[in-house]
């Protein structure tokens, strides 16, 4: 008995122990791809769209054609657009000269993964997207963090989705069921176009998850989104590549 015992503590300290970290969605993002200064962040609602009115009412009266009628009322527009900004504080010229250059740094932001996660043992609470195969069986899709997003709420980041792939059976009842996924997590940006709701939609993901479990949440949605998502049309041929991320 006491060798039985023995054995079998042996075999428990041989056997290696699966930590599982679990992760909230903003944990997915690179913290070192957020730190750049950021001088449209402070700026208002009403300020922003100031700020494109002026953008706009410049870019035409820099076009040919433009009749002295409607030009003169530009330029009033513009100044008045100009002077309110200049009220608040905003240095005009100076954001639209870093325009581009923030859109790059945030389009950056928005793709990089949190490097400590990769190769890590995740899990991770979500809505999943089935994808449907041409055997009619999902074994990859999506998990994003709010109900609906890509099809009634514009898609996340590409730091805020995760295509997974199944390693077991288990197929979504529908689609944007809540569910825990559990598995090993890639750094792996890949593109795909897919047929959802209102038509076809780019999936644009940073990672990819070896998925080992899935735990269902149930939760009652809208009664168009508890359909089954058969119902679905599976993704062009071709329609897929991914890329190793940088």
């Amino acid at each position: 008995m006491r060798m039985l015992l023995a054995s079998i503590l042996l075999i428990c300290m041989i056997l290696p122990v699966r930590a599982v970290t679990p992760v909230d969605w903003e944990d997915l993002k690179d913290p070192a791809a957020t730190t750049f200064d950021d001088p449209f962040a402070a700026l208002s609602m009403i300020e922003l769209r100031s700020l494109a009115t002026v953008l706009r009412l410049r870019k035409r009266l820099g076009e040919s054609g433009v009749a002295d009628e409607a030009r003169s009322r530009i330029v009033l527009r513009l100044a008045d657009e100009e002077a309110r900004l200049a009220a608040s504080g905003v240095d005009t010229d100076a954001l639209l000269a870093q325009r581009e250059a923030i859109a790059r740094k945030r389009a950056q932001a928005a793709l990089a993964g949190n490097p400590a996660l990769s190769g890590k043992e995740i899990a991770i609470t979500g809505y999943v997207i089935p994808v449907l195969e041409e055997d009619g069986i999902a074994r990859t899709g999506y998990l994003v963090p709010e109900y609906g997003m890509c099809s009634h709420v514009p898609a996340p980041d590409p730091n805020q989705m995760i295509r997974y792939r199944l390693k077991n059976e288990w197929q979504a009842d529908r689609i944007y069921q809540k569910v825990r996924l559990t598995g090993r997590l890639g750094l792996r940006v890949s593109r795909q176009t897919i047929n959802l709701l209102d038509g076809q939609v780019e999936m644009i993901s940073a990672f990819e998850l070896e998925t080992q479990e899935v735990q269902s949440l149930e939760e009652n949605g809208p009664d168009v989104e508890a359909r089954s998502f058969r119902s679905f049309v599976p993704p062009r041929s071709g329609a897929a590549r991914s890329v190793t991320a940088n």
